[in-house]
């Protein structure tokens, strides 16, 4: 089961755009975020094009409205946190669109939640496609163990276990348990290359540097 999240504008082709790309089945969620108090008809006329469009599909594909108060910023994160942490399956996200107001709220919520979320999208208004994009885990805490690992590989990338082992005067084993933790956290990220296994910092990893 798939749980598509959006933020809803104007236009319907960003969210038309994300059920192209990853398919869309009976049983599947589709949630629009909308604010409360509608002041302009073409948001509910995206809504409606969805609708239609799920029901031509499949009649059990379940659409859904999230409305959240505008005015209320606190309100609108908690409202959106417990919106993601009751998604059912893969949750899939779609970061642009709809007012600026519940952008700023939605994207706040995905970055401290980012591993409730399968794939996250933006739509690029420049090209008119959809991009995936990788959130970073900003919630993530390191000892000074893992620091050192992270700063290793962002220094030498790409490398290997045996590599890391011998710089750091560390036994294989313990550097690829602390390596499993870092890619848990989404700090590091492992390649296969032929027969060798390549790690590579990754942007949580930067950022948490």
């Amino acid at each position: 089961m798939k749980t598509y999240i959006s933020l809803s504008g104007f236009d319907s082709s960003q969210i038309v755009s994300l059920i192209v790309k990853y398919g869309i089945e009976g049983g599947d969620r589709i949630i629009l975020i909308r604010p409360e108090e509608e002041k302009d008809t073409r948001g509910e006329l995206t809504v409606q094009a969805i609708r239609d469009l799920s029901r031509q599909i499949d009649s059990s594909i379940d659409l859904q409205i999230h409305r959240v108060d505008h005015r209320d910023f606190e309100g609108m994160v908690l409202s959106l946190k417990d919106l993601l942490e009751k998604a059912e399956g893969l949750v899939i996200a779609n970061l642009s669109g709809g007012p600026r107001e519940l952008f700023l709220a939605f994207t706040i919520t995905c970055l401290l939640h980012s591993k409730r979320i399968y794939k996250t999208t933006n739509f690029s208004d420049i090209e008119r496609s959809l991009n995936e994009i990788t959130l970073p885990n900003i919630t993530a805490v390191l000892d000074e163990k893992l620091k050192r690992l992270l700063k290793d590989v962002d220094e030498n990338q790409p490398t290997t276990i045996t590599e890391m082992a011998q710089r750091l005067s560390l036994s294989e084993s313990t550097v690829s348990r602390q390596v499993g933790r870092l890619v848990d956290l989404k700090a590091l990220d492992i390649s296969q290359k032929g027969k060798t296994k390549e790690i590579r910092i990754t942007l949580t990893g930067k950022m948490l540097l």
